[in-house]
Parts: structure tokens; sequence; C-alpha cells
């Protein structure tokens, strides 16, 4: 069978409920907030991971029950995570989780020995269940890595961050699936940067000798086609990069098809003419994979 999965950062999914007084964060306006949910159901993802979700309640209310996407996606893992803001990382699927798992208070090393830190939001993984057999199929993991804004005084780098984030988002996936040898996982996710920046490379290969090799779905395409942000095409502010990954074991590439970012432009029933950049300012990405008995 085939599966889709999606990630996707839908840009502050914030309502008034969510904001503390004082944030300079504001609610995702209803134009937003319908775009959004045309492209989610538009792009006909199995399971989507999400960056910048605020609470659940909001992810149910505001968001799923348009365009009957709760009864599309009954299946929802959720982690509170550690930002201050509030961003959080979230799961929903048509199929249910054997396992919801987070790493909300694991341990992250810095890479350069100074000491430790936890997850910028988290790293979230869920197993699940894509047919009638009781065992897993297909694990899922997101996060939200660190930006690329500098640190204020007396804050650990953001640079060191991402690359600590990145070391011990492989070192935790490869010791978790080693018992799974057979099994179908991907890696999913806002990383803040590029498939050629250190914090990516160090998920696909490995910190030691002989790691195996994993592989980014964008990395077929040519540079300029795998940006995923700004999702704006006549953005002049910055340049556009690919923020948005997934990632799995070089073993399973035969079975990893259509693997792209998606654009959606004029909406199919309403009057906005880039639907992908009201909804969000990153572009969601999808992989077709084919899961074996």
């Amino acid at each position: 069978m085939n599966v889709r999965v999606a990630s996707y950062n839908v840009k502050n999914l914030f309502m008034e409920r969510d904001i503390t007084p004082g944030s300079r964060t504001r609610p995702k306006s209803e134009r937003s907030l319908a775009a959004l949910a045309e492209s989610i159901e538009r792009l006909d993802a199995d399971v989507i991971s999400f960056q910048e979700l605020s609470s659940q309640e909001t992810l149910e209310k505001d968001l799923l029950s348009r365009r009957d996407l709760a009864e599309k996606y009954p299946h929802i893992a959720w982690t509170k995570g550690n930002d201050e803001r509030g961003i959080r990382v979230g799961i929903i699927s048509k199929y249910p989780f054997n396992a919801v798992v987070n790493h909300t208070d694991t341990p992250v090393p810095l890479v350069d020995g100074s000491g430790e830190v936890r997850f910028s939001r988290d790293l979230l993984r869920v197993d699940v269940n894509t047919d009638a057999d009781p065992d897993t199929e297909l694990t899922v993991y997101t996060s939200h890595f660190k930006s690329r804004r500098p640190a204020d005084p007396g804050e650990i780098d953001s640079d060191l961050r991402r690359l600590s984030e990145g070391t011990a988002t492989r070192n935790i996936v490869e010791a978790e699936m080693k018992d799974y040898p057979n099994r179908m996982f991907v890696v999913t996710g806002d990383f803040n940067d590029n498939t050629d920046d250190p914090p990516v490379q160090v998920i696909l290969n490995g910190d030691e000798p002989g790691d195996e090799k994993w592989v980014d779905s964008l990395d077929h395409l040519a540079s300029d086609d795998r940006n995923t942000w700004p999702a704006n095409p006549n953005h002049k502010r910055f340049p556009p990069e690919q923020f948005d990954h997934i990632i799995y074991p070089q073993r399973f590439d035969g079975q990893v098809t259509r693997h792209a970012p998606v654009r959606f432009e004029q909406s199919i029933d309403s009057d906005t003419r880039w639907v992908s950049s009201a909804a969000s300012d990153h572009l969601p990405i999808i992989a077709d994979i084919e899961i074996k008995d």
C-alpha cells in the first residue's frame, strides 16, 4: 500500500486563547486559516507533521473543524514542548497510532562539550498502524529546530543549538529504530537549514564513520526546486531556501516516490489568488511511501 506523508510549517497557528499578554504574536487571520485548511485538503496526505502549532484546542477547533478535516484526520498527536512563546509540533493522521512518544525532557548534549540543553520545541514520534495488522508499519518523527536568529547575550549560539539538535535527532532515532530493521521511518520537520548545512548533514550521515546513509527526499531535485521558504515567490527580503525536510534511510530509497514541495495558487472556492502564501510562509512537502508487508 502507499502512504503519503507531508511536513508543513503552518506559521503561528495561534488564536487569542494561545497568546500571553504582552506577546507580539498575533492571531492567525480568517483568510490565512481558510487558505491553510484548503491547502491541507488539497495535499491529500495520509499523515501530516506540523510545526508552529499552539494548543491542541486551536488545532481542533479553528483548523480541523474546516472542510471536514476532523473526520479525515481523527488521530492527533500533540506535545507541549519547550518553547517559551508556545510554538509546538504535532501530527495528524488518517490512521491510528500504536504509540506516541515525545522527547521534551530528553537531554540534548551540546556538540562542543560545553553542556546540554533540551530540544527547542520537541522531537515527537508516532508509530502508525496503516492496516488491520496490529503491528506498526510506519514511524514518523517531527521536530522544529532553533531559528537562525542570533542568540541574545548570554544565550547559547543558535548555530550550535541546531547542530546539537541534529546530532541528537540522529542518535535518538537510530537507537529507537534499531530493533525494527524492516520498519519504514521518516524524520520530518522545519530544521531552519538547507540539506547541505551541518545540522541536516549530521542527520543524513551520522557522526561516526560507517553510519548508515539517510536520504533527504528532495535531494534529487535541482537546488532551486527544493526551496520551501519563503512561500511567497515574489518575496524580496530573504533568498529562498529549503528549511523543510522528509528524511529516511537509504535502504528504503526505492519505496519513496513523488517527493516535492507543493504550491497551490488560485483557490478552488474563493477569490484568494495565492493559497500557499496566504496559508503560511512555508510550502508543505510530500513524500509518497510504499509500505511493504
